[in-house]
């Protein structure tokens, strides 16, 4: 096994894993907007109407489920005024929580 000196340079770091980890820390988190219907009731159902991307800076893309309607906003959060909540209808944000891989570099999901 060889010995390294202190005057070898510095293995070169894997270019590979270091893309792999700029890509992480950088992706957008995902998260869904869904309807719940009769929340708290034996026949209750939900379903996802629109997907979105929350960037590091905030600014967040949405899109309608099927196509259509598009948003572009200041924050997550500011699309749930484009969703009413109704007597037997419930819509909420729901973060896609991380993959065991990134769990540590996220925190989980939030509702």
């Amino acid at each position: 096994m060889p010995i390294a000196s202190p005057q070898d340079p510095a293995p070169e770091p894997d270019f590979t894993q270091e893309v792999y980890e700029l890509v992480r820390d950088t992706a957008p988190r995902l998260f869904a907007v869904v309807e719940e219907y009769r929340p708290g009731t034996d026949d209750a159902d939900a379903v996802v109407v629109a997907w979105g991307l929350a960037y590091e800076s905030g600014e967040t893309e949405v899109i309608r489920v099927g196509g259509g309607r598009r948003w572009r906003l200041a924050s997550a959060e500011n699309v749930m005024r484009h969703f009413h909540r109704t007597e037997d209808r419930t819509p909420r944000l729901v973060w896609l929580a991380p993959t065991d891989d990134d769990a540590g570099a996220r925190e989980g999901c939030a509702a």
